[in-house]
């Protein structure tokens, strides 16, 4: 079985196995002819996508137009060039962002990107229906890790913790703290998808999250701890910082691998911060 990885030198995609392993140097997936060249070229049996473009907070809101057109074409464009070359099973990594909230849609901070995933879950079952295409959705909670791509807290933490340290600075912060998030280590996440593509059967979307949640002024006193930073925390208050709780269910994962062990937030950050610092901050 040939697996072909796409967005494969990324944060998720090059922790997990596959025999190619392809960037956005390698192919624009945004068009459906390279798309479907690429899937000529290597002829995979199966498709991970980790490829989406993903922003960071600031550009979520202020790109959102930009930020579907682009990932809905990339996802639009694989599962097209799946079908028309007889590719018959997709693993597409999609986010808790397309959870809804009371009022019946995405958080208005993840609006576009949590739609994004809600038409990723609509190609997902349609797929299926119509032209018997397998595909897996695994929701991620927040991934973090070595590789700083695609704005996740952690690491945006760990830089300008770095940049205080080295500039003499006080470590200035969004908000009060007190945002509560679920988080997950990315080897954790590599593991898990590597079994879901020998044993997920289902076509609902799955959660992939730890079993914690945590603040971020906890994530901020893991940092400054670890990175021995001796300088003035400061919170920016009044900054806007998204949903004041953002948790999800991770129980049917839990049924499914109940003696998972995932990593302790404590050891990952360390861990993501020991890769920091022997990259010299260089992303």
């Amino acid at each position: 079985m040939k697996t072909l990885v796409l967005g494969g030198t990324g944060k998720i995609g090059s922790k997990l196995k596959g025999d190619i392993k392809l960037s956005s140097s390698d192919v624009n997936l945004k068009s459906l002819d390279e798309t479907l060249d690429c899937f000529r070229k290597y002829s995979p049996d199966v498709v991970i996508n980790c490829a989406a473009q993903r922003k960071n907070y600031s550009d979520m809101i202020n790109l959102q137009a930009d930020h579907i057109y682009d990932n809905t074409m990339i996802n639009l464009n694989i599962f097209k060039a799946s079908q028309m070359l007889n590719i018959k099973k997709i693993v597409s990594l999609s986010s808790i962002n397309a959870l809804l909230t009371n009022n019946g849609e995405p958080h208005e901070s993840c609006y576009s990107d949590g739609y994004r995933n809600i038409i990723l879950n609509v190609l997902s079952k349609t797929y299926k229906s119509q032209y018997g295409i397998s595909s897996i959705i695994p929701m991620l909670s927040n991934v973090y890790g070595p590789i700083f791509r695609g704005g996740c807290v952690v690491s945006i933490l760990i830089e300008r913790c770095y940049k205080s340290i080295v500039n003499n600075d006080d470590f200035i912060i969004d908000g009060d703290g007190s945002p509560m998030r679920n988080f997950i280590y990315v080897k954790d996440v590599s593991k898990i998808i590597e079994w879901l593509i020998q044993n997920y059967k289902s076509d609902e979307p799955i959660i992939i999250s730890g079993d914690d949640s945590s603040n971020i002024k906890e994530i901020v006193e893991i940092i400054v701890d670890y990175m021995n930073f001796n300088g003035k925390v400061v919170w920016k208050k009044d900054a806007s910082v998204g949903q004041s709780i953002k948790l999800c269910d991770n129980s049917r994962l839990r049924k499914l691998l109940p003696d998972f062990e995932f990593t302790g937030l404590r050891d990952g950050i360390h861990e993501t911060i020991d890769w920091f610092h022997k990259h010299n901050g260089i992303k």
